[in-house]
């Protein structure tokens, strides 16, 4: 019986066969005469930090059609604010690319783009670099050492970086032997499409001294990121990010987790929110709070700046229906405690009944009551969310973040007075992420800015959650 190709065999066989139509595209072009990039992916990367490289990617093997309105010129407008570089798939028959695609990538973006292809002759560099290529992606498992060491000499000739893309131990060992700068390691084998995330941990060691180390493939959220980054210079993520309606807010749960700024007062505050890389945007309606506003105040910041997902916070236990309006994602419940267990469940299915189907119920909880750790376990089937809290909520203190049970951290957000001072610490506590509001506003003594948010504070807090790793 014969031998059906793997799903790589496959690709690497199309390409051949695509040769010829590529040298037709570049007929009459002086190959000889090719600009040099000047945009490096190794320097873009190198910066220090956990780094992205963000791809452009319509279809694939595994999934099929991943967005069927496929627009890479505005999937670059978005990456550009998050990315160290951007990937654009040229492949056609399974991946649905097009070198078109890496030309408008590479006129709309000031990030280096990277070819991903399937690169097996010189006229796919040309064509990668003559379309606006930065760097191109050469695979250990469907290229000899030899082909390598041609290909590779031609794209250093022409400026383009080398993202050398390992799956096993043999490869990694002859990516070192070759001298790899960019050293990725694929989680996904491509030639049964199954993913093994353990996989760079194992190849990682095994890379050149002074490599960077790129994890690929099966990078979909933050805890991976920060689990893989002790040994990881950057990931490269495609599908994940593509296959989202909003792609702007799912870079953000990629880069920074799900992490939210509370007490919002003005449209410039939530604006910097968001471009600090905010999930969510809490507006607080408590009229003794410094931090009120007022639904005609939240109702223009929300029309304003609809990427962040809105939260209505408020001490009530009735009236949640007048708080909802277009773009409020959850209400969060800051009552005082209601006396006993029972009497809070029945208060999270109140509210429930009064906000309807489609909005969140979150509960706030002080961790610094004797019932608080007790009070989060129980809480877990009747609230999407819980925000753990000193007191009940809005002191600026932290508490003692020991007290946190271990089955509520992935359903939590961490609060209580968290900044660029101490965020490195709550988020070694676990929980899913941070809720940031006093710890990033102007102190007391700041004259008129006293009680603001603080736009730089906010920047360096969310600058050190993007670069933080266990």
């Amino acid at each position: 019986m014969t031998k059906l190709p793997t799903v790589l065999e496959g690709i690497v066989q199309g390409r051949f066969r695509h040769l010829d139509e590529i040298k037709a595209r570049l007929t009459g072009v002086d190959l000889a005469t090719l600009p040099r990039s000047e945009r490096s992916l190794y320097n873009s990367l190198a910066r220090g930090g956990t780094q992205f490289i963000m791809e452009c990617k319509s279809s694939s093997p595994s999934l099929g059609t991943i967005r069927e309105h496929y627009e890479p010129g505005e999937l670059a407008s978005i990456y550009s604010r998050y990315a160290a570089g951007i990937s654009v798939l040229c492949e056609p028959d399974k991946f649905g690319g097009d070198y078109d695609h890496l030309a408008t990538v590479a006129s709309l973006t000031h990030l280096p783009v990277l070819c991903k292809d399937f690169i097996v002759d010189e006229i796919q560099v040309y064509a990668a670099r003559y379309f606006g290529a930065d760097a191109i992606l050469l695979m250990l498992s469907v290229l000899d050492d030899a082909s390598y060491t041609r290909l590779s000499t031609l794209a250093e000739h022409l400026g383009l970086d080398v993202l050398t893309e390992v799956i096993d131990e043999e490869e990694a060992g002859r990516a070192a032997r070759l001298g790899a700068r960019i050293f990725g390691v694929n989680h996904r084998n491509l030639h049964d499409l199954s993913i093994d995330l353990e996989r760079s941990a194992r190849l990682a060691p095994l890379a050149p001294e002074g490599a960077l180390i790129v994890s690929e493939s099966g990078v979909r959220d933050v805890a991976t990121v920060r689990r893989l980054g002790s040994h990881s210079d950057g990931f490269l993520v495609g599908s994940h990010l593509t296959g989202q309606p909003d792609v702007d807010l799912a870079a953000r749960m990629l880069v920074y987790g799900p992490n939210k700024v509370c007490g919002l007062t003005s449209l410039s505050a939530v604006q910097a929110a968001r471009a600090a890389g905010a999930v969510y945007g809490g507006l607080i309606y408590e009229s003794p709070s410094p931090r009120n506003v007022s639904r005609e105040t939240s109702a223009e910041i929300i029309s304003h700046e609809p990427h962040l997902k809105y939260v209505a916070v408020s001490r009530r236990t009735n009236g949640w229906a007048e708080l909802l309006q277009d773009g409020v994602h959850a209400v969060q419940v800051h009552a005082p405690f209601q006396g006993s267990i029972d009497a809070e469940i029945d208060l999270m299915d109140s509210v429930r009944s009064q906000v309807g189907d489609g909005v969140e119920v979150w509960r706030a909880v002080s961790m610094t009551r004797p019932e608080g750790a007790q009070l989060s376990t129980a809480l877990l089937g009747s609230a999407d969310k819980l925000v753990l809290d000193a007191q009940d909520g809005g002191s600026g203190a932290p508490f003692d973040w020991n007290e946190v049970p271990e089955d509520v951290k992935d359903h939590a957000l961490l609060a209580g007075g968290i900044g660029p001072q101490n965020v490195a610490d709550a988020l070694r506590v676990g929980c899913l992420g941070v809720d940031l509001n006093s710890g990033v506003e102007y102190p007391a003594d700041a004259g008129e800015w006293a009680g603001r948010k603080d736009s730089a504070a906010l920047r360096r807090t969310f600058t050190t959650i993007r670069n933080f790793h266990f």
